[in-house]
C-alpha cells in the first residue's frame, strides 16, 4: 500500500499476533499506522490463494510453470508491471529474469513498470524538469518552523508519512523553544488540515493559483494576484519571509505544473539542503503515469507478450480501460494473494508470499536499508514472488541465498568496520536496519520553467462543484478495504465505519434539504456522482464541517468484499480518477443527482462539539501559554461550597466524599499522560488495542445500533461558532447568547460545529478511576480495584446487570451483547469465528462471552509479563520497560504510560505538567489518566 516501516512481530507458539514499530530505525522512530499493525490479520485470511491457478482453476506449482516457461519461450515483448519495489535485490532478479543489463549513464529498457494507484508522478517529473534529478527528496519536519501544506495529507496519506509524523510531532511541543506554525490550505478536512494551526478551505482547482500567488509575494518572477487570497496568503509570505530555510511547502497534487512551482518556492526560500533533502532522496514512490500510458497503448496495439502483475490491481483501479488492453495480451501472469478483480482476468494466477512469511529486503531512502525476514511458516502452496521469477528464468537458487549473495557483493561492501559478513549480516538481521552516510553534495540549482508551469496553471478550470478524491485512513488506497479491523475503525473526522461516502459542507447540504445529522435512527441522502461522464450510484453523503463550499469529496480503494460478505463494502470510486496524457488525475468538476432510497450509516460518535463542557476539552494559544499563567490555560476545578456559614470557591482536589484509596507509598500505581497538542488522531492506538486484546468485530448492524466493542475510542471535537479556541474560563459572548436560552436550548445551540472549525482529538479509555462510579454499583464485585490503582474486571463473576455502565461518567465499558465468537450472525466477518482467523488471538488475554462487561484492562498482561522480567532479572521496574498496546502503536509518542508513584518517571512527569488536567475532574472520580491542555500557535489576536 502506502506505507513503509521497519517493524517488530510478535509471536506465540509460531504465530505472528502482534505488530509494533521498530525503535531502533532513526528512519521512522517506531511509528507505525493503523494499516500496517492491522496487517497482521490478512495472513491469517481465509480468502487467501491456496495454490496456484491456471484458467480459473486450481492447479500445481510444475505445470504452471511449465506453461509459463512455454509462453516465454517465443516472447519477444515481455513486461512487469508492479507497484513500487523498494527491493533491490528484487529490482534485479527483475532485471535478470527479463535479461536486462544495467549499463551506468544508459537509460535502462522500460521492462519494469512501476504504477502507484495514489500517484506522485507529477513530484517525480517536476524535480527531474527542476533539478535533473527523478527523484523525491524527503523532508525534515523536525527543523521546519513554517509548514504551509496545499492539499497535502502529510500525516496520514500523503508520502512517506511515518518517516514525518513523530519529527511534526516534535515541534508542536509549546515547552521547547519554538513551535512550528503550520498552515493547511485544502478542499476535503483532512487528518493532516484538523491538526494545523490555520486552515484554509479553497477549492482544488485553485491549488496552482494560490501557491503562485505565494510565490509572487515572495518575490518570484511570476506577478500573480487575486484578491480573495490576499489575507491568507499574506499571513503565509510574512511566516516564510521569517523563516527562511526552516519552512516546508509541499503540495498534494499530482500535476508537474503545480510541482515545479513548489520547487520555485522552496528554492526561493533556500530549503533545499536544509529543510529539504534531494542527496537522500526517498525511493518508495517511482511510479510513472507516463511509462504506464506507454505500456496501456503497447498493449492495446497487440505489442505485449507477456506481462507480469505484482503488488498491484490495477483492473480495480484503471478499470475496463486497463481490463480490455489485457485481454490483448498472450501470455498474463498476476501474483496476487487474493483473486482479486486482475487475478480473475488473467490466464495464470502464482500466489506471493504474505509479506510475514517471506525474505526481503528494503532501500527506502537513499543509504539506509531494512531486512525483513519469515516470523511464521507458509500457511499455503504459495511462492514468494522472486522465486518464481527465478524459476522461470532457470536459476534454483533460493531467494534467501540470493538475497544474502546479493547483499555480500553490493551491500557488504558500503560498511567501514571490520566485520566479517557473516558477523555483518547477523547484525542487520538483529537490528533490522543499517544506514551509511550519504556523500554530501552541492545543492542542485533550481532550473523549472516557472513561466511555462504559471501559463499552465492559469489553464486550469474549475467549476460550480468540484471533486477531491482522497484516502480514508484505514483503507488507504485499497489496502485495507478487505480487513475487519479497518472496516470496523471509525474515520478520525466523521467516525463513520464500513462505508465510504460524499462529503459536503453542511451548510449547503441545509440549502438541498439534506439530512446532516448521523444517529441510530437518522436516514442518509443518497446521490449519484458523474466525473467525466462517468457515474458511481448510490454513495450515501455526510456533512463535514470545513469542507470548502462548492466541492465534495470521495475516498478511493472502497468496493472490495470483506470475509465472505455477500456484497462489496462501499463503493469503488477509481472509475472517477482520470488517467490523462500528463498522468493521473484527483480532481475534477462533478454532478450529483439525488436517489431515492433509505440509507442508514454507522458511526461511533454523533456529538461534534464540546458544547460548552470546558472539563472536557482544554485548549488555549502559544500567546496565551508563554506568558506562564497557568490559571489563564489550565485553571484548577473548584466548586462552591459552603464553609462556616460563608459560600467559597474551593480547589475540587481538596474535596472528598469517598474513603481514600491508598495511592501513594504502595508500590506501583499505573497511569498514562496524554499529550492532546501531540495526538494527531490517526486511530493506530485503536487497531493496535484490537490486536492485542482479542476485541470483537460487530458488523455495520451492531456498530449502527451503538454497541461498537473498541476499549479505546478517539473523540474528536470541533469548535463551534459558540466556542472558540483558547476561551478557558471565559464565556464567549456568542456562547453566553446561547445559554441565555435555558435548559436543553443553551446546549441545542452549541452542538452544531463552525463553518470551518478548529478540531482536537482525545483518546478516551477507561480512566482507572481511584473512586469509580463503576465499582460502588456493581451488584457481584465483579469490577474491583487493584492495589496498583488499576479497575480490573472479574469476567467469571459479571451477571451483566450493566449498571457499571450506566454509572460510568467517561462511558468507556463495553457490553457482550452476543457471542461474537460463535453466533452465526457475525461469521461472515468476524475472525474469530475462522478456524484460520483464531490464530490471531492472544492466548495472554480471554475471549468475552454473552452478557459480560468489558473494558480497558491497561493491558494488564504486558504489565505482569514486564513485572516477571524485572523479578527474573532481580531488578526493579525500569520506566518505559512496560507498554501497553496503545503506547506501543502512538507513531507521536502522544501516550506515556508508566508508574505515577515513580517520581523520575516520564508518565509522572506528564502528570505533574502544568498544562496537566484529568477529564470532568469535578465529578471527583479521581481518574489515573491526565491529558495536557492542547495549544495552537496562534496569536491571540488570531484565535
Amino acid at each position: 500500500g502506502n506505507d513503509y516501516a521497519p517493524i517488530l512481530v510478535k509471536t506465540r507458539e509460531g504465530r505472528p499476533i502482534f505488530i509494533s514499530g521498530n525503535t531502533s530505525s532513526t528512519l521512522t522512530k517506531g511509528a507505525v499506522n493503523a494499516r500496517i499493525n492491522s496487517s497482521v490479520l490478512s495472513l491469517y485470511d481465509n480468502n487467501r490463494l491456496k495454490a496456484p491457478l491456471a484458467n480459473g482453476k486450481e492447479a500445481d506449482w510444475s505445470s504452471v510453470d511449465k506453461a509459463i516457461k512455454n509462453g516465454l519461450s517465443g516472447a519477444k515483448n515481455v513486461r512487469i508491471l508492479s507497484s513500487t519495489i523498494i527491493s533491490d535485490t528484487t529490482k534485479q532478479i527483475i532485471n535478470d529474469f527479463a535479461g536486462v543489463e544495467a549499463v551506468e549513464g544508459e537509460e535502462q529498457k522500460e521492462v519494469l513498470v512501476q504504477y502507484n494507484p495514489i500517484s506522485y508522478s507529477g513530484i517525480l517529473n517536476a524535480n527531474k524538469e527542476s533539478f535533473g534529478k527523478m527523484a523525491i527528496p524527503t523532508y525534515n519536519f523536525a527543523k521546519a518552523k513554517t509548514i504551509v501544506s496545499v492539499g497535502a495529507d502529510f500525516m496520514s496519506n500523503w508520502l512517506d508519512s511515518l518517516m514525518y509524523v513523530n519529527d511534526y510531532a516534535q515541534t508542536r511541543k509549546p515547552e521547547n523553544a519554538w513551535m512550528s506554525k503550520h498552515y493547511q490550505i485544502e478542499a476535503n478536512m483532512s487528518l493532516t488540515g484538523t491538526n494545523a494551526d490555520v486552515r484554509i478551505p479553497v477549492k482544488p482547482s485553485e491549488y496552482g493559483a494560490v501557491l503562485a500567488q505565494i510565490y509572487s509575494k515572495l518575490g518570484g518572477s511570476v506577478s500573480a494576484s487575486e484578491a480573495k487570497y490576499d489575507a491568507f496568503v499574506n499571513a503565509i509570505v510574512k511566516e516564510l519571509k521569517a523563516t527562511k530555510g526552516e519552512s516546508i511547502v509541499v503540495c498534494g497534487s499530482n500535476d508537474k505544473n503545480v510541482q515545479v512551482l513548489v520547487n520555485a518556492i522552496n528554492s526561493l526560500l533556500g530549503n533545499y539542503g536544509k529543510t529539504i533533502d534531494l542527496n537522500r532522496h526517498s525511493n518508495t514512490k517511482q511510479g510513472n503515469d507516463l511509462a504506464l500510458n506507454a505500456l496501456m497503448a503497447e498493449m492495446n496495439a497487440g505489442e505485449v507478450d507477456a506481462l507480469f502483475i505484482y503488488g498491484v490491481d490495477p483492473v480495480f483501479t484503471l478499470g475496463d480501460d486497463f481490463k480490455a488492453a489485457l485481454a490483448k495480451v498472450k501470455l498474463t501472469v498476476s501474483f496476487a494473494t487474493k483473486l482479486d478483480d486482475t487475478a480473475s482476468a488473467c490466464k495464470f494466477v502464482c500466489p506471493d508470499n504474505h509479506g510475514l512469511e517471506s525474505w526481503n529486503d528494503a532501500n527506502p531512502v537513499n543509504g539506509y536499508y531494512s531486512l525483513g525476514q519469515p516470523t511464521i511458516s507458509k500457511l499455503f502452496d504459495t511462492r514468494q514472488a522472486q522465486e518464481s521469477f527465478l524459476t522461470w528464468k532457470g536459476d534454483t537458487t533460493s531467494y534467501y541465498d540470493y538475497l544474502r549473495a546479493y547483499w555480500e557483493k553490493n551491500i557488504f561492501t558500503q560498511q567501514s568496520s571490520q566485520l566479517f559478513f557473516t558477523d555483518f549480516w547477523n547484525k542487520v538481521l538483529h537490528d533490522g536496519v543499517v544506514e551509511f552516510p550519504v556523500e554530501a553534495t552541492e545543492v542542485t540549482s533550481f532550473n523549472g520553467d516557472v513561466a511555462a508551469a504559471y501559463k499552465a496553471i492559469k489553464t486550469i478550470k474549475g467549476g460550480d462543484l468540484e471533486i477531491e478524491l482522497t484516502q480514508n485512513t484505514g483503507i488507504g488506497d485499497g489496502v485495507g478495504a478487505d480487513n475487519p479491523w479497518l472496516q470496523e475503525m471509525p474515520d478520525p473526522l466523521t467516525k463513520v465505519t464500513w462505508d465510504n461516502y460524499v462529503t459536503m459542507n453542511p451548510a449547503e447540504m441545509q440549502e438541498k434539504g439534506y439530512n446532516i445529522k448521523l444517529g441510530q435512527e437518522e436516514l442518509i441522502n443518497v446521490v449519484n456522482v458523474t466525473v467525466n461522464g462517468k457515474t458511481i450510484e448510490n454513495l450515501p453523503v455526510v456533512a463535514q464541517p470545513g469542507q470548502a463550499k462548492g466541492t465534495i469529496g470521495v475516498a478511493v480503494g472502497y468496493g472490495k468484499v470483506v470475509g465472505n460478505m455477500s456484497e462489496p463494502t462501499g463503493k469503488n470510486a477509481y472509475p472517477l480518477v482520470a488517467l490523462t496524457e500528463n498522468g493521473l488525475n484527483y480532481y475534477g468538476v462533478a454532478t450529483t443527482t439525488d436517489v431515492d432510497m433509505d440509507y442508514h450509516l454507522a458511526a461511533t460518535q454523533t456529538q461534534q462539539t464540546i458544547m460548552g463542557r470546558d472539563s472536557i476539552i482544554r485548549e488555549t494559544t502559544f500567546d496565551t501559554y508563554k506568558k506562564g499563567n497557568k490559571a489563564d490555560f489550565n485553571p484548577a476545578h473548584t466548586l462552591l461550597v459552603h464553609e462556616d456559614g460563608e459560600a467559597i470557591q474551593k480547589n475540587i482536589k481538596e474535596i472528598d466524599l469517598w474513603g481514600a484509596q491508598p495511592v501513594e507509598n504502595i508500590g506501583h500505581r499505573w497511569g498514562m499522560s496524554i499529550d492532546l497538542n501531540t495526538c494527531i488522531g490517526c486511530s493506530a492506538c485503536v487497531t493496535s488495542c484490537i490486536a492485542e486484546n482479542n476485541i470483537a468485530v460487530i458488523g455495520k448492524d451492531e456498530v449502527r445500533r451503538g454497541r461498537i466493542m473498541h476499549w479505546m475510542r478517539i473523540d474528536r471535537y470541533y469548535s463551534s461558532e459558540h466556542q472558540e479556541v483558547g476561551k478557558i474560563g471565559d464565556t464567549h459572548e456568542k456562547t453566553k447568547v446561547a445559554e441565555d436560552l435555558g435548559g436543553i436550548g443553551a446546549y441545542s445551540a452549541m452542538e452544531f460545529a463552525a463553518d470551518n472549525p478548529s478540531v482536537v482529538y482525545q483518546p478516551m479509555m477507561c480512566q482507572h478511576c481511584n473512586h469509580a462510579g463503576c465499582e460502588t454499583v456493581c451488584p457481584v464485585a465483579a469490577t474491583t480495584h487493584s492495589n496498583e490503582g488499576l479497575n480490573m474486571m472479574a469476567y467469571n463473576r459479571c451477571i451483566g446487570t450493566r449498571y457499571c455502565a450506566n454509572n460510568c461518567a467517561y462511558k468507556v465499558r463495553r457490553f457482550n451483547w452476543y457471542n461474537y465468537k460463535a453466533y452465526n450472525k457475525f461469521t461472515d466477518f468476524n475472525p474469530a469465528q475462522d478456524d484460520l482467523g483464531r490464530m490471531v488471538l492472544n492466548p495472554d488475554v480471554v475471549v468475552r462471552s454473552r452478557g459480560v462487561m468489558e473494558k480497558c484492562s491497561m493491558c494488564v498482561q504486558q504489565i505482569q509479563a514486564g513485572k516477571l522480567e524485572a523479578k527474573k532479572a532481580g531488578a526493579k521496574v525500569v520506566d518505559g520497560a512496560i507498554q501497553t498496546a496503545c503506547s506501543t502503536a502512538c507513531p507521536t509518542n502522544a501516550i506515556t504510560f508508566g508508574d505515577l508513584n515513580d517520581t523520575s518517571s516520564k508518565v509522572a512527569e506528564g502528570m505533574n505538567h502544568d498544562r496537566s488536567y484529568r477529564v470532568i475532574e469535578e465529578v471527583g472520580q479521581q481518574p489515573n489518566i491526565y491529558y495536557q491542555t492542547k495549544v495552537r500557535n496562534l496569536q491571540n489576536n488570531e484565535a
